[in-house]
């Protein structure tokens, strides 16, 4: 993979300063360290980045010195290493990985990672939030998801899925580079390339929800009670749900509807409702806009949640941080005050 000038109309840096370089990753990517080994002299850096909506297009290059990289902070979104190259070696826990023409790393949240780059080294990092990988998951499965999503660190580009997954990356980091391509030219909402890629991805790359991706299509065949309590749940997720009274909607013993789900589904009906409760929450906290007034216990309760701290709980679990983490992406003096809550929250 080789470009004379990767994404140079999206670039946000070129310097000769190694503290800049760190400083500009660490802006979009993660906090970490840099360590120069085996230098030739100063250390120049150039740093491209393109935003596409829940995706984004990090380049990273620099010469001068072989660089290590310590995060400083565990990563909270799902993060492609592509070699433009050189290559990079990346260990993740008890895995060694190393980045070339025909490996690619997968860094999935909260995995501890240290790297090692080499002189000359070009990387392309394809960043995908988490909530919208996990979401697109979600959506293949067409069932929530109960433990997070956890890629195999090491991505062997010459295998077929993998191979196509990789060129699309290329095409798209072409597309962008002539300014007048589909990518770049894109203004009908959101990219499609996102979409694309994340379920691609998917697909493609081995993770601890394949082999049930790979039988999703039975999920297709759901009995009709069954269909009528999900029905119900996602058109009306914020009222009483319980078990008996779902039983009595879908018309079966609620012995009969928790097998259905745990059948089809994996989950029981409680842990079906407050997934799709707690999606409905961070939603609305999400879109919050300036002089909303929102609040995260009004939100949660609207949502059917009573229990403000075993909610925040599960929030966390869910989502890698807390619902008012969550609010607080709002600009400075855009919400309420909502530090009666930070105790809990």
């Amino acid at each position: 993979m080789s470009s004379s000038a990767l994404l140079e109309r999206y670039s946000v840096l070129r310097a000769s300063d190694i503290d800049a370089f760190r400083t500009s990753v660490s802006q979009v990517l993660t906090p970490h360290r840099l360590t120069p080994h085996r230098g030739r002299g100063a250390v120049t850096a150039d740093v491209a980045v393109a935003p596409l909506g829940p995706l984004s297009l990090v380049y990273g290059q620099h010469r001068g010195a072989e660089l290590g990289v310590t995060l400083t902070e565990q990563i909270d979104y799902y993060d492609v290493n592509l070699s433009w190259g050189g290559h990079n070696r990346i260990t993740c826990g008890a895995d060694e990985i190393v980045v070339d023409r025909n490996t690619a790393g997968i860094i999935s949240p909260s995995m501890p990672v240290s790297m090692r780059l080499s002189a000359e080294y070009r990387q392309l990092h394809v960043r995908i939030e988490r909530a919208a990988l996990e979401a697109r998951l979600e959506e293949l499965l067409d069932r929530p998801i109960t433990t997070p999503l956890v890629f195999r660190p090491a991505m062997d580009l010459r295998a077929p899925a993998a191979g196509t997954w990789a060129r699309a990356v290329t095409l798209l980091v072409g597309d962008l580079g002539t300014g007048t391509g589909l990518a770049a030219a894109w203004t009908l909402g959101d990219n499609p390339w996102s979409a694309f890629l994340m379920s691609g991805l998917l697909l493609a790359q081995p993770h601890n929800y394949s082999a049930q991706l790979a039988g999703s299509r039975a999920y297709a065949h759901r009995p009709g009670p069954l269909r009528r309590a999900v029905e119900l749940i996602e058109t009306r997720p914020g009222s009483d749900l319980s078990l008996e009274r779902l039983a009595r909607h879908a018309g079966v013993s609620s012995r009969s509807l928790q097998r259905h789900f745990q059948d089809h589904i994996g989950v029981s009906p409680r842990e079906y409702v407050q997934r799709i409760r707690l999606a409905r929450v961070r939603d609305e906290l999400a879109a919050a806009g300036p002089g909303s007034g929102v609040t995260v216990t009004e939100v949660a309760l609207r949502w059917g949640f009573t229990h403000v701290p075993r909610f925040a709980g599960a929030y966390r679990r869910r989502f890698g941080e807390s619902p008012s983490t969550t609010l607080r992406a709002l600009p400075e003096g855009t919400r309420t005050d909502t530090s009666n809550l930070q105790e809990e929250l």
